[in-house]
């Protein structure tokens, strides 16, 4: 009897786990049919387009960016990078520009939000658009009508920035637009996740500062049932490799270290009084996490 009681709550809590992922909101993968052959070689920006996406730390540029980025794309279509700083740039606006406009009171929040999602989709958007470029994957998707997340085998080193950052702004998109959207796109971030992980052996080399290994430490932290020990000893692993990547400390202090004061602050105080040109190539993002780190310390 009690077997056949505990039968009939993994079935209910299956059949409710699958009405809650059937009623996830859904987006359109944007994957034109059109065969374009990418450059082997990066895109010459114009030096205004150039000037604008260095100072993506503020937002009026970073706005003006993303306007003349995609008109630049659109003209140029051959350009992978190009589309993948578009992806970049519209998930900055959503983590960074939009993040720091949150005051915590419902009603004054949920027009940023809705902002914020709109960015997160053009950016996903642009991804797709970059890894159709590959042709075995844009015949998959398009030709065969097979989901991305079933086409990724096709991917290539030459890939991983748009595979990631698609993850990445899928991700900010999901938890924005709800729990049940987030629930219903999880297979999905795993499956990416696992791809970078495979391109990262391909390549000899970890991608973006320790990113798949962010990756493990935040899906423990922000799940209900991940492993808490396990998501600090991931972030404590990837901090170790790369003191002064800033959004890792950020992100560490905002999942998991707002009931320990000390080691809250600690890591927040080190990005601000970090110097963002320790890595020169992303000193406009870092810029932008230590006005993140501000708000936290602000908002205690």
């Amino acid at each position: 009897m009690l077997q056949m009681k505990r039968f009939g709550t993994l079935a209910l809590v299956a059949a409710l786990s699958f009405a809650l992922v059937a009623c996830g909101k859904s987006r359109t993968v944007k994957i034109s049919a059109s065969e374009v052959e990418r450059s082997k070689t990066p895109a010459k920006l114009p030096a205004e387009i150039e000037k604008l996406w260095k100072n993506r730390h503020n937002e009026a540029d970073l706005r003006q960016a993303l306007v003349s980025l995609e008109q630049f794309a659109n003209e140029n279509p051959q350009f992978s990078d190009v589309k993948v700083l578009l992806c970049r740039g519209n998930y900055l606006m959503g983590d960074g520009h939009l993040w720091l406009k949150l005051t915590g009171d419902a009603d004054a929040d949920a027009a940023v939000k809705a902002e914020s999602i709109k960015f997160y989709d053009a950016a996903v958007g642009w991804c797709e658009a970059a890894l159709a470029l590959n042709p075995k994957f844009r015949d998959k998707v398009v030709k065969d009508g097979i989901e991305v997340e079933k086409a990724l085998d096709t991917l290539g080193p030459e890939d991983i920035d748009a595979l990631y950052w698609r993850y990445a702004s899928l991700g900010k998109w999901s938890r924005l637009s709800g729990f049940t959207t987030l629930l219903a796109n999880r297979s999905k971030f795993t499956a990416m996740i696992n791809r970078v992980k495979e391109l990262e052996k391909d390549m000899g080399k970890e991608y973006f500062y320790a990113a798949t290994l962010r990756y493990d430490a935040a899906s423990n932290a922000l799940s209900p049932t991940g492993d808490k020990k396990l998501a600090d000893k991931y972030f404590e692993e990837a901090i170790k490799r790369h003191p002064n990547y800033f959004a890792v400390r950020v992100l560490y202090a905002e999942s998991r270290l707002k009931g320990d004061e000390a080691k809250f602050k600690s890591q927040l105080d080190y990005v601000i009084k970090g110097n963002p040109k320790s890595l020169p190539e992303l000193e406009p993002d870092q810029i932008v996490e230590q006005r993140k780190a501000k708000k936290l310390l602000e908002d205690i």
